[in-house]
């Protein structure tokens, strides 16, 4: 299990990952083989950039899963 104080640091050393996180929505989005591209306020938020070249921001606190480990708060 990883808490999600330390996504910030463990994103800096992977540079390719999956991620699981919950929408605005409530859906919950998984996603394979995507790079962080950037991190704002303070870690709070990230960019990530999908396979096909899409963006998505991702907020560290909707993070349920990182590398098929289940993040908590």
């Amino acid at each position: 299990m990883i808490h999600e104080s330390k996504l910030f640091e463990i994103v800096q050393i992977h540079p390719e990952f999956s991620i699981q996180f919950v929408t605005a929505s409530g859906e919950l989005v998984k996603v394979d083989h995507c790079s962080c591209t950037s991190f704002f306020s303070g870690g709070k938020t990230m960019n990530i950039k999908l396979q096909n070249g899409q963006f998505r921001k991702v907020n560290r606190k909707t993070v349920t899963a990182f590398n098929g480990k289940e993040v908590f708060l």
